[in-house]
């Protein structure tokens, strides 16, 4: 079965942390895409806020699912965290890079309402697995740099290209067009065998193409060709039995980051971790990406 024809079902995240406050389907624009859930932490603020972007190759995905987990825990270590939806692909309907806009939109939005909420504006970090981690990565890369990417219908933003304080990506795709080889360097066999065709979840992302046929779309997917050294501090995980993205995708980010940001990338590569968050959602895993962010903070 291809990808895009997996069932998806809706499974709530397990809302076991200490928060003070839990506020629904905040609308940072219009339509049922474009709300956010908000978690607040027990104390008083102003809180740092994590926005935690769902993965789904932008073909499936809720705010508020399962995947929230890993994120919803730091809350218990002071975060505030934002959970929004987004535009999401198909075969008839092609919204990508609009998502990036749209996040943009959910940054400005929480800027907004920081006062109201108790929100540290000062301190916003993006968080996103698999192709939310693209869409972090992205988002952050072309707000640094002050590229406009995708729009959204109705919007006129008020404030200026946002400034992210940190990034954490996991295992998301960012050279598009790469998969196939990669795979084979790894000798890894991909999950799905529509892997680098027009219906492949990156195909469709680039408008039902075979990415080795677009490259300019593949190079304004990749994040690295926004790389500034106003880019923000950034953290990359991957496991490197992942078959549906590979890993060697995060290894290249991480370079590209040294040779045009200047700073180091802080790593984690999982021997033999695969793709989702069941390798990822662990007492050390959180420890590790909370020492990135309070060095920050």
């Amino acid at each position: 079965m291809l990808f895009k024809d997996h069932t998806y079902q809706f499974e709530p995240v397990v809302l076991d942390v200490r928060s003070q406050q839990i506020i629904k389907d905040l609308p940072y624009g219009q339509g049922v895409r474009h709300q956010l859930d908000l978690y607040l932490p027990v104390g008083s603020g102003p809180f740092p806020l994590i926005i935690d972007l769902y993965g789904g190759g932008l073909l499936r995905g809720e705010k508020s699912s399962y995947k929230l987990h890993p994120s919803l825990q730091f809350v218990n270590d002071g975060y505030a965290v934002a959970s929004p939806n987004y535009s999401l692909n198909s075969v008839n309907s092609i919204n990508f890079p609009n998502q990036v806009a749209e996040i943009r939109a959910v940054i400005e939005y929480c800027q907004i309402h920081a006062k109201q909420y108790d929100l540290d504006s000062n301190h916003f970090f993006l968080i996103g697995e698999s192709s939310g981690a693209q869409l972090a990565l992205l988002a952050g890369a072309s707000f640094s740099a002050e590229a406009n990417l995708g729009h959204m219908s109705g919007k006129d933003f008020l404030t200026p290209f946002p400034k992210i304080s940190g990034i954490i990506g996991l295992y998301g795709p960012y050279e598009l067009d790469q998969f196939q080889q990669q795979f084979q360097q790894l000798a890894i066999k991909p999950k799905f065998p529509e892997c680098g065709s027009p219906l492949s979840f990156e195909g469709i992302a680039l408008g039902k193409s075979a990415p080795n046929k677009v490259p300019e779309q593949v190079a304004q997917a990749n994040p690295a060709n926004y790389f500034t050294t106003k880019m923000p501090p950034i953290m990359l995980l991957a496991g490197t039995a992942d078959q549906v993205v590979p890993y060697l995708q995060s290894v290249n980010l991480a370079q590209k980051y040294l040779e045009l940001v200047g700073r180091s990338a802080q790593t984690l590569w999982l021997a033999d971790a695969d793709h989702g968050i069941a390798d990822f959602d662990n007492p050390t895993i959180h420890r590790a990406k909370l020492d990135f962010l309070n060095k920050i903070c």
